[in-house]
């Protein structure tokens, strides 16, 4: 055998074509038994040029093969089917190697179970126990009844005992397939160190037991002295002593297999006093305690924090002192933590060892335009200080969240908020340090807070910084423009948490933006502006003849040459008859058009347009010579905002007092089919309840054939296709052989106009995708349930008091099992008479475009989408 190549779910034997070679294989569950469940199995062998290749095929998966280093392999050579089944598989060469071989994680030296995957893991050596060259005598035991046929072989699960170090997993008798293994790596959870006692207890796992099997190590340092107190999970070191701070290494290696990464335990200074300072400018600190420098490592340099984020320069230390000094651009705090940080062991001071430095004051404040100036010392960042109001009428302390602080921290401003109460107090605090407490006052100031409607309008004013309490002997004052004063009400507050007072005032007649008025309260005069209510659009109505127009509304005035009319962007103000405040009405022009229209009330624009719908109007029914199909009943109807979604003003077309159905909606012209049958048809047209036009007639085009093709003549009897143009459903029909008696036909009638279709009144010029209606057939389908057995007749066509005949061809008697069908999907033998003074001309069937020449009085419509020209 040459070598072995694995894919698809199995392997193959690469041999020298002259060479023997295995036929199958004989699974042994042990050295006398062999396996009685196992299914067949076999080798494809093929030759190759110099080679011969064997496929091993097997009814149980790949996942199923399994037996013992006693297994056999039956063997032929070249063409000779006698087969020797002498070969061991293990001793031969002829195994599968291990593949892709998997474990869950490396036992624990107390031991435990393995779950390990693989291919052809057990096709030796096995089933129930696995060698190993940790136990040369004791074989790790595989679980599992491999016997059973769900079993997986490929998912194995073996007990691994108490151990340590690093050994093989022997999958086969002999030793060829080996794979390395090992025990779990050490693990550290947790160090205790008892400085009284000069012990560290390492808690952990996978220590072992043996302790010349075991090797602690500190920042590289081989401890000697050492016990393992608990099996596995505990070791204690003895006469354990350090003075130097920072982080210590922490390494155990237990037969050869080490800790993966070593455990870092932090030794923290202790901090027991800290000098504060009274200037952070160049102030020196100084931190007592110990552990405060390293002996054994002078390049450990512990950096130092103060208050969590204010960085103190190291200096200088000893093991019992330390010396730091801060940055001048740190700012102050009060109660600060101290942190000292050796190669990342942190140590924090206690809550009551703590440093305070820079207190902010506050000489003096000054109020201007909004905007609050403080003047003091040591005012600190805007990140580090915090401005707050309190005082009479503030519910809850107010936080100011914009200010600015000065470079040289003796100015702060910001911008007031509204207040309800002249008088409050400045709360500032730097890093939780509070300087002293400021009172200052705010003059009055008003906001208004709604736009008064042109008559009877009211203003509502909010105040700021009133004297508080509110006095009701105090009444505040109102002056627009140069009317007379007017009295408003008392101030009082919209709810308990209102940040403002409020006020109504009754303001004169008036339009128009921007007005000024004077504000008087307690002896203070406020000059401000208000607009009044721009002009609003609710409704509109028409005159009972629909030719003037009034707007519903408020808000418009009483002067037309204050107000601008805009209809859809032309100014038609010169139209307006009459105005008052609530409405005003102009004339309707024919021109007018659906659209929007704005209004402008002395300079102040309405906020939102109003869309202006306009009536309908009609100019007539436009159908040529007043003619309609009866196969259809089509109405066009000519006019001008004709779909108005006004029911008041929804046109409606009855055609002999009955609904119509609209088949082209649209503004200029609106399409209607009728449902009636009647002929003629009485349109009338309706806007809304009133009666536009009534007493149209409109009469039905003759009916007209255009196609007579031939009797069908099947088992289940007879049927004919007849083609026209304005065909209707009272036409009866009836069929005369020529020896036979008369036979009655039913019929149907199918429209060429389908509903979904439009048709406009007769342009001479038609476009592309537009066709000659004259040009299209209805059909009226008959048939009778009759069998006839001639070859011609006489189609009897009764249209009212005419009778129409017609020789057509009645086609042989067909099979309905095997029709004949030509290449367009009609039949082809189907003949079909053209009307050309009665003769018979054959031509395909259907009801289609036949009537090129004719004259005569014929309504056209033009297609939109398309006209039915054939039917099947």
């Amino acid at each position: 055998m040459t070598n072995i190549i694995y894919g698809n779910g199995t392997f193959t034997y690469k041999y020298k074509a002259d060479a023997p070679y295995f036929s199958r294989f004989i699974f042994y569950q042990n050295e006398t038994h062999p396996r009685t469940e196992q299914a067949p199995n076999r080798f494809d062998c093929h030759v190759e040029g110099i080679f011969r290749y064997c496929v091993f095929y097997s009814e149980d998966p790949i996942s199923r093969l399994w037996g013992s280093g006693f297994s056999k392999g039956c063997a032929r050579n070249g063409t000779s089917p006698e087969e020797v089944c002498t070969f061991n598989i293990e001793s031969s060469g002829g195994a599968p190697q291990l593949n892709d071989v998997k474990f869950d994680r490396y036992p624990p030296t107390s031991g435990g179970e393995v779950n390990l995957n693989g291919s052809y893991i057990r096709m030796l050596g096995g089933p129930n126990y696995l060698l190993n060259g940790f136990d040369t005598d004791n074989s790790f035991v595989v679980k599992g009844n491999f016997s059973d046929p769900s079993f997986d072989c490929t998912k194995i699960t073996f007990i691994v005992p108490q151990g340590s170090g690093k050994f093989e997993l022997i999958f086969d008798e002999v030793g060829w397939f080996m794979y390395q293994f090992r025990f779990a790596s050490p693990i550290i959870s947790k160090i205790i160190i008892d400085p009284s006692k000069r012990v560290i207890l390492i808690n952990g796992d996978n220590f072992y037991k043996v302790k010349s099997f075991v090797n602690v190590y500190f920042d590289g340092v081989e401890q000697k002295n050492f016990n393992i107190t608990v099996n596995h999970t505990q070791i204690q070191v003895n006469n354990f002593e350090r003075v130097d701070p920072g982080p210590m290494s922490i390494k155990i290696i237990v037969n050869e297999v080490s800790i993966d990464n070593n455990y870092i335990y932090c030794f923290p200074a202790t901090i027991t006093s800290i000098t504060s300072v009274s200037n952070r400018l160049g102030g020196i600190v100084t931190i007592k305690g110990s552990k405060l420098s390293s002996t054994s490592n002078s390049s450990l340099i512990p950096t130092i924090t103060i208050g969590g984020d204010k960085q103190c320069k190291f200096i200088k230390s000893t093991t019992t002192e330390l010396e730091c000094q801060l940055d001048p651009n740190e700012s102050g705090g009060k109660n600060l933590s101290v942190d000292v940080n050796f190669g990342g062991c942190n140590s924090t001071s206690s809550g009551d060892v703590t440093f305070t430095y820079n207190i902010p004051t506050i000489s003096s404040s000054s109020y201007s335009n909004g905007i609050v100036t403080l003047i003091g010392t040591n005012l600190g960042t805007n990140n580090e200080s915090i401005i707050q109001l309190s005082g009479n009428g503030i519910n809850d302390n107010i936080m100011i969240e914009q200010f600015e602080v000065s470079s040289n921290e003796k100015s702060a401003t910001f911008k007031l908020p509204s207040l309800r109460c002249k008088s409050f107090n400045i709360n500032f605090t730097r890093d939780g340090i509070g300087a002293n407490l400021l009172s200052i006052s705010a003059p009055l100031s008003i906001k208004v807070v709604n736009r008064p409607s042109v008559s009877n309008g009211t203003l509502n004013i909010e105040l700021f910084y009133v004297d508080c309490p509110i006095s009701s002997s105090l009444t505040p004052s109102i002056t627009v423009g140069n009317s007379s004063a007017k009295e408003c009400s008392i101030p009082s507050l919209q709810s308990p948490t209102s940040d403002s007072f409020e006020t109504t005032c009754t303001i004169p007649y008036g339009t128009g933006i921007n007005k000024q008025f004077t504000f008087k309260y307690n002896s203070e005069s406020v000059i401000n502006e208000f607009s009044y209510a721009p002009p609003n659009i609710e409704s509109r109505s028409l005159s009972e003849n629909q030719i003037n127009i009034t707007i519903n509304g408020n808000n418009f005035g009483n002067s037309t040459s204050l107000i601008h009319v805009y209809f859809n962007g032309n100014d038609i103000s010169s139209e307006i008859q009459s105005l008052n405040d609530n409405q005003f009405t102009f004339k309707r022009l024919n021109s007018y058009e659906n659209g929007p229209i704005n209004i402008t009330v002395d300079g102040n624009d309405m906020e939102s347009s109003f869309y202006l719908t306009l009536p309908p109007i009609i100019y007539g029914i436009i159908n040529k010579d007043n003619k309609t199909l009866s196969c259809g009943g089509i109405i066009t109807v000519s006019g001008k905002n004709l779909l108005t979604n006004d029911q008041e003003f929804k046109v409606k077309v009855l055609a002999n007092n009955q609904n119509t159905t609209i088949i082209v909606p649209d503004e200029k012209t609106l399409i209607v089919r009728a449902e009636s049958k009647e002929n003629p048809l009485i349109v009338s047209i309706f806007i809304g309840k009133d009666l536009i036009v009534s007493n149209v007639t409109l009469t039905y085009l003759e009916p007209m054939i255009t196609v007579i093709p031939s009797v069908k003549n099947k088992k289940d009897g007879i049927s004919i296709k007849i083609g026209g143009i304005s065909l209707s459903d009272i036409i009866k029909a009836s069929l005369t052989p020529l020896s036979s008696e008369n036979i009655p036909l039913k019929c149907n009638l199918q429209c060429s106009l389908s509903p979904n279709e439009t048709f406009y009144y007769e342009n001479p010029k038609l476009s592309s995708n537009e066709t000659d209606i004259t040009n299209s057939s209805d059909c009226l389908l008959c048939h009778s349930n009759s069998i006839v057995d001639e070859t011609s007749g006489i189609l009897n066509l009764q249209i009212g008091s005419k009778l129409l005949q017609y020789d057509v061809q009645i086609d042989e008697i067909e099979s309905s099992l095997s029709p004949s069908t030509s290449s367009n999907g009609g039949e082809s033998n189907s003949k079909s008479s053209k009307l050309s003074g009665g003769a018979i001309a054959g031509i395909t069937i259907g009801c289609v475009a036949a009537v090129s020449a004719l004259v005569g009085c014929i309504v056209y419509f033009k297609v939109i989408t398309r006209a039915k020209n054939s039917f099947k």
